[in-house]
């Protein structure tokens, strides 16, 4: 009776040390919103330039509307994507609160 008490106790114990489902879907869901946002901005700043001629047949650089929209995408996507998995996150810590 004393040891099957003493290892409910070293089961909680060791429950409440390891990492919950929810955070770990958090941490997760804050890393997609912080890459897609890197991403979005490195592709801006990389591809948005383009080179085209003007009007005295000289070559400039000018900002492409299509490659910013892609790049606002690229965000717009990451933070989608994070946010549902905090969706989920909260979902699941509600369950495991209701479990204990």
């Amino acid at each position: 009776m004393l040891i099957h008490k003493y290892v409910q106790r070293q089961s909680m114990n060791e429950a409440k040390k390891s990492v919950k489902e929810s955070k770990a879907t958090s941490v997760v869901a804050w890393g997609v919103i912080l890459f897609g946002i890197v991403a979005g901005i490195a592709f801006i700043l990389s591809y948005g330039q383009v080179e085209t001629r003007n009007d005295n047949l000289d070559i400039i650089q000018i900002w492409s509307k299509e490659m910013i929209t892609v790049g606002l995408f690229i965000i717009f996507n990451g933070l989608l994507f994070g946010y549902l998995l905090l969706k989920i996150s909260s979902i699941l810590n509600h369950l495991e609160n209701n479990k204990n």
